[in-house]
């Protein structure tokens, strides 16, 4: 017991060392890459890596959460110190930072699938919460360091932070969550990525235009664009198209280009809090708005799915489970016009239990409903061909309709089921054969434009009455009569 233990100790803490290490190099890279990126002072408008991060605890157990904080913090401390940062400083920094990863992944549900996910009680409100408390309790130890040690303005300092790291939070967490669903992953698969693709460069096209020009006032068509995507790519799309139009707006903005770019200095506003509040604006618009429309495709597809159910319910025969005389008045309507419009043969078979009444009375309904079960099976079992179709006419009969099939051929499958039947060996000691038996029925017709379908039935059930009559346990063949001239 000691040893598996042991073992067992071993086997977390060599796991722990590698989250710790790959998250450091992680978290190393692109700490690094993300300064050494064109944005100037653009991460202090939009800080994308706690999102990342938050969407990790989310998605890994809780006992990995150490591990993984470990490499993060080490991984982002370093990268800030090779920009120069002071390291008792970064000390300070990346505690923050913990504190609101901490936060903002204890208020939030745990990330199995997306569907899940987003179904959680109070999301949005947990989301929000989330986006409030995290970023602001760091954002005010931020603040107050950066207030002694830069002597920076509180609400400046404040703002940096807290800000930058909500927006962060709001733009790259769903779309690290969405990385992992398969959801995602349907959008860029088969048939579905060049659609995904078009999509996609529609929007992105359109929110570059949007930054790029400031002649004409094109801000308000943003929130447009990003319901076209949610409402064709669905909240994956979303979560891919958010993140780009916060990227392209720092990007743009920061490099002298679009509506935000040239800033009237004296308004009680700044240009990064301006575009922050823009963007925040339509993130949080866009989460609600999302989630109804996920809400109206999953309801239109629980419409169509129980639309589907009562579909085949009502063609169905309940005890049987082979279809009922309404799904077989249908297909012998539709296999009619078939029939005239190719010129072939069309066959029906009547098949009725003998002495089903004697049977009932003798075992009881239970067992009654037990053996036209067991007949049916029998009839399904025995149709080679996928368009011939076995449905319960009524009480113990039972009806075959053969496309394509002429009286010889209905003749071969009659005396073929009938055989089956008596192999099936049910009990009936009221017949005296010893067992269950049938009376088939046999008519084919080659219909022409003008004839009435019932015909081919009349015919049939007529063979039907012929087998009763000559003893039963046998099949008749009957042909159809033709109508006098009118």
């Amino acid at each position: 017991m000691s040893s598996s233990h042991g073992s067992q100790v071993q086997n977390r803490g060599v796991r722990a060392l590698s989250l710790v290490l790959l998250f450091t190099l992680i978290y190393l890279t692109a700490d690094f890459a993300l300064n050494k990126f064109a944005f100037s002072d653009g991460w202090t408008v939009l800080w994308p890596l706690n999102g990342v991060t938050i969407a990790l605890l989310l998605m890994w157990p809780r006992l990995d959460w150490p591990a993984i904080l470990v490499g993060v913090t080490l991984g982002t401390g370093i990268g800030e110190c090779l920009d120069h940062n002071p390291v008792t400083l970064e000390l300070w920094l990346r505690t923050f930072s913990l504190i609101e990863v901490l936060i903002c992944a204890w208020l939030l549900p745990p990330f199995t699938s997306l569907d899940d996910w987003l179904r959680r009680t109070y999301l949005f409100p947990r989301f929000f919460a989330a986006l409030l408390l995290g970023p602001g309790i760091s954002g005010v130890m931020a603040a107050i360091l950066f207030h002694h040690v830069h002597h920076e303005p509180w609400l400046m300092a404040f703002n940096d932070w807290a800000t930058a790291d909500a927006l962060g939070i709001a733009a790259i967490m769903p779309l690290a969550l969405c990385a992992r669903s398969t959801e995602m992953r349907t959008l860029f698969k088969g048939h579905a990525l060049p659609r995904t693709i078009g999509i996609l460069v529609t929007a992105f096209t359109g929110i570059v235009l949007i930054f790029t020009i400031s002649r004409y006032p094109l801000l308000f068509l943003l929130y447009p664009i990003l319901l076209y995507v949610d409402s064709m790519l669905a909240f994956a799309g979303s979560a891919i198209a958010m993140p780009v139009v916060c990227l392209l707006a720092v990007y743009f903005t920061i490099h002298g280009h679009g509506p935000f770019a040239f800033w009237p200095q004296g308004l009680l506003v700044s240009r990064n809090v301006a575009l922050q509040i823009y963007l925040g604006f339509h993130m949080v618009a866009l989460f609600p708005a999302s989630v109804l429309f996920m809400e109206r495709r999953r309801m239109s597809e629980d419409l169509r799915d129980a639309n589907a159910q009562l579909t085949m319910l009502a063609s169905v025969d309940g005890l049987t489970g082979i279809a009922n005389r309404r799904s077989l008045d249908e297909r012998f309507s539709m296999e009619w016009k078939r029939a005239i419009r190719v010129r072939t043969s069309l066959a029906l078979l009547m098949i009725d239990l003998d002495h089903f009444k004697q049977y009932n009375d003798m075992y009881g309904h239970h067992a009654g409903d037990q053996c036209l079960r067991t007949i049916a099976g029998v009839l399904s079992r025995h149709l080679r061909r996928p368009q011939d179709f076995v449905a319960r006419f009524g009480g113990e009969e039972f009806a075959i309709l053969l496309p394509h099939t002429d009286l010889d051929g209905a003749r071969h499958l009659a005396e073929t089921i009938r055989i089956a039947v008596l192999e099936a060996a049910v009990d009936h000691d009221g017949s005296s054969w010893g067992c269950v038996t049938v009376s088939v029925g046999c008519a084919a017709i080659l219909p022409a434009h003008g004839d009435d379908r019932f015909r081919l039935l009349q015919t049939a059930d007529a063979a039907l009455y012929l087998a009763k009559k000559a003893g039963r346990n046998c099949i008749e063949i009957s042909e159809p009569v033709d109508e006098p001239a009118q």
